[in-house]
């Protein structure tokens, strides 16, 4: 018995060092875990307002916004619009080739993108709601206008007469909502709107025979965060002269005739 009890001691002694280092291994692991959650937990983050819209011929779009900016992005066509503080620029993007083009404030705030501008005869205003935010509609009567739908289908209509213009629009609009005024103007570009006081909700084309046309809805409107390093304009990318070569219209253009082609007898 006396010759087992060095053995025994050797033993112990294994397993209290093992125990030990087992211990060790343990304190460091949540040690290092520790330390992982918290430079993750210091990563810089942006809070920002997310609009969730449902736009005529671009589908589903976002808009983040926030005091210092405004980022629009349009996941069918690859297309994101910046608008960032101080210089306030609006840079439309190509996510693919990275084109972009740029528009300094005051160039873009006088320009209307692309679309006839709206000039309003009348214009009533009702107090309204939106998820339970505070919104306003406005009723406007306009001069007649003649909506991207109809005129995207001039191409294929044998007369060159004019159809289906509309002369009255519905808009709901958000109220109370505290943002920057080149937020705003953005906001009033993007959508041709000079006249908007808050972020727009929803608008609808009224036609004369009773017709309705929803070219812009809101789904969905949330407070949210976003990683800081996504809240800048594109570095490094290759500037062009004209929207249409961010667009990459003419190779849209060539793929649309070869399909014509393709349909002709």
């Amino acid at each position: 018995m006396q010759n087992l009890r060095p053995e025994i001691k050797a033993v112990s002694a294994r397993r209290a060092l093992s125990q030990s280092i087992l211990a060790v291994l343990v304190a460091s692991y949540t040690t290092v875990s520790a330390t992982a959650q918290v430079v993750a937990a210091k990563v810089p983050t942006k809070t920002v307002d997310k609009y969730e819209y449902k736009v005529e011929f671009n589908g589903t779009t976002t808009l983040l916004m926030a005091d210092d900016g405004a980022i629009w992005r349009i996941p069918r066509t690859g297309i994101t619009y910046y608008c960032m503080a101080p210089a306030w620029e609006v840079i439309i993007f190509n996510d693919a080739t990275k084109r972009g083009r740029i528009f300094p404030y005051q160039n873009w705030l006088n320009r209307v993108e692309g679309k006839t501008p709206i000039q309003i005869k009348s214009k009533s205003i009702i107090p309204s709601s939106f998820n339970g935010m505070p919104a306003r509609s406005l009723y406007l009567e306009i001069e007649p206008m003649e909506s991207l739908k109809n005129e995207g289908e001039f191409f294929y209509r044998s007369s060159t007469k004019k159809t289906k213009e509309y002369s009255r629009m519905e808009v709901l609009e958000l109220q109370n909502k505290n943002i920057s005024k080149q937020a705003l103007n953005f906001i009033r570009w993007k959508f041709a709107m000079p006249f908007l006081s808050g972020p727009l909700l929803k608008s609808t084309n009224v036609y004369s025979d009773g017709n309705r046309e929803t070219t812009v809805s809101t789904t969905s409107i949330s407070r949210t965060t976003i990683p800081l390093s996504d809240w800048h304009i594109p570095r490094n990318f290759k500037e062009v002269d004209s929207t249409s070569k961010v667009n990459n219209e003419r190779a849209n253009y060539k793929k649309a005739a070869e399909m014509f082609d393709t349909l002709m007898p």
